[in-house]
Formats: structure tokens, C-alpha cells, sequence
């Protein structure tokens, strides 16, 4: 019973086999090397090295605290560039940039804030200043002198000159001026050249509009007083907004003369050259 008991636990169980011996595992091995395919081994030069060593300082992590060695390579190559700038950089560039370094010229000095309000010069030099801007050549209306009429007229209503050109605009003003330059002075050209060639003017009134709009020479040629100076006498007028002095002829003919090429003189004029 006890035979049959052990052969049935045989034929459950199985066998259990031993460890294979150390020559079978060899063997085992051997072929098991001989289904893998065969490594090849390939050598890295030196650059491949150094890109290899690039790439793993940068998965370096700040955890580590070797966050600086990336700073100290980006240094280098900063470093390097620098010093090709300087290499290709002209000796009179250094030569500029030293200058401007030391700032030794004036014209490197900074320029001034535009928006900072300028300091007031010290009142001496402000009445110097005034005594500069004066005008000169202020002419006495007691002199024989040729004065301008703009310039008499000023003087005489004791007015600037934009007051001058309101009182234009005034009948009674234009009545006393028209009255005055009639009786009690005489008016002479002084756009011709030679000088001589300056004519007497009688002042008879005074136009209504300026010498930009009066047509000249009653209009036939069709063009205004200002256009005629310019064109005849090469003549350009710097007040053409202001009235005209007119000459009544013979008949109808009226001649037109701008403020500016009259003058007033005192003395009866005389005839001839200088």
C-alpha cells in the first residue's frame, strides 16, 4: 500500500529535476549570446564629447545650486565678442572714444534739459540787453533829412505801426492825415535808382483797399499795384496790406504809389543829380 501510495504522489507531483551541471549553463549561455545581435562600439571624438557635456550642464537644475555655471559660460561668450568688436574697430574710433570718455572738448558736453525753465541773467546784463534792442535810428522830425513815410507817420500820430494801419480804417484819422501830407510836406519816390531819377508826388487822398487789390494802371493791364512794382521796378512790397497814396492827372487818370517807396522832406526839393 505503502508502494502505491508514493508512485501515485509521483505521478501528481512529478519529478523534481537537480541543477544542471556548470557545463550546461556555459553551453546555455554561449547560445544565448549568439541569438542577440552584435554590439558595435563607436568612439566619440572630442566635440561630440563637449556637446554631451554642454547639454548635461544644461539639465543642471537651480536645486542643485549650479545655476552659475551656466552665467559663467554666457560670460565667456560675451567676453569674446567683445574683444572681436575691439579688434575690428579703427584706431581713430579708440582714438574718438577715449576723447569722448574723458569728455576733454566742449562739444561733448551734455546738452541742456529743454524742459527745464532757463536762469535769468542778472539784471545788469538785462539793462545792457535793452540798451542793445533800442532802436538807433530814430530820426527827428526837425531834421531835413528824407524820412519814410511809414515811418513819419508813426511819429507824427505818435502810434506803432499796427496802430498806424487801424487808423487807416478811421475817416476822420484818414481826413487829417490826407490834409497834412498835402499842405504841410512834401513827398518824393525812393525806389529808383540812381537817386535822381526820384520824382515829386502830390497826395491827393488815399485808397480805400490795400496795394494787393488796387488794380494798376486803371486795370488794362490786369494786374494789382503790388504785381506792377514787382514786375516794372523789381520791387517787392513788405507791407502790401496797407493803403496807397493817390495823383489825380489830367481827366481821369489816377496814378497809385504804396506807402513804402514815399518818402517826406522838409525843404523845397531841387532838381538834378547829386
Amino acid at each position: 500500500m505503502k508502494v502505491m501510495e508514493f508512485l501515485l504522489t509521483l505521478m501528481v507531483w512529478g519529478v523534481i529535476e537537480d541543477d544542471p551541471e556548470p557545463e550546461q549553463q556555459q553551453n546555455t549561455s554561449s547560445e544565448s549570446q549568439t541569438d542577440q545581435p552584435a554590439l558595435n562600439v563607436v568612439e566619440e571624438s572630442g566635440d561630440e564629447i563637449e556637446e554631451k557635456e554642454k547639454k548635461s550642464v544644461d539639465l543642471i537644475t537651480p536645486a542643485f545650486g549650479l545655476l552659475t555655471i551656466m552665467d559663467d559660460i554666457t560670460e565667456d561668450k560675451m567676453d569674446d565678442d567683445q574683444i572681436e568688436d575691439e579688434i575690428n574697430i579703427d584706431t581713430s574710433e579708440k582714438i574718438l572714444r577715449i576723447t569722448q570718455d574723458d569728455k576733454p572738448l566742449d562739444w561733448t558736453a551734455e546738452p541742456e534739459n529743454p524742459f527745464r525753465e532757463p536762469t535769468p541773467p542778472p539784471p545788469a546784463k538785462q539793462n545792457e540787453d535793452m540798451q542793445l534792442k533800442k532802436p538807433t535810428t530814430s530820426i527827428s522830425l526837425k531834421t531835413h533829412m528824407p524820412i519814410p513815410l511809414i515811418e513819419y507817420l508813426c511819429q507824427l500820430q505818435n502810434c506803432s505801426f499796427k496802430e498806424l494801419h487801424v487808423l487807416f480804417h478811421n475817416l476822420d484819422a484818414r481826413r487829417q492825415i490826407v490834409e497834412h501830407l498835402r499842405q504841410s510836406v512834401q513827398l518824393r519816390t525812393s525806389h529808383l535808382k540812381p537817386a535822381c531819377r526820384n520824382f515829386l508826388v502830390h497826395c491827393h487822398d488815399l485808397t480805400v483797399q490795400s496795394a494787393s487789390i488796387v488794380p494798376a494802371m486803371s486795370g488794362y493791364l490786369g494786374i494789382t499795384v503790388r504785381g506792377y512794382y514787382y514786375v516794372k521796378h523789381n520791387f517787392k512790397l513788405c507791407h502790401p496790406y496797407l493803403p496807397c497814396i493817390i495823383e489825380f492827372g489830367g481827366g481821369h487818370h489816377r496814378s497809385f504809389y504804396p506807402l513804402e517807396v514815399l518818402c517826406v522832406i522838409k525843404n523845397k526839393m531841387k532838381g538834378g543829380c547829386n
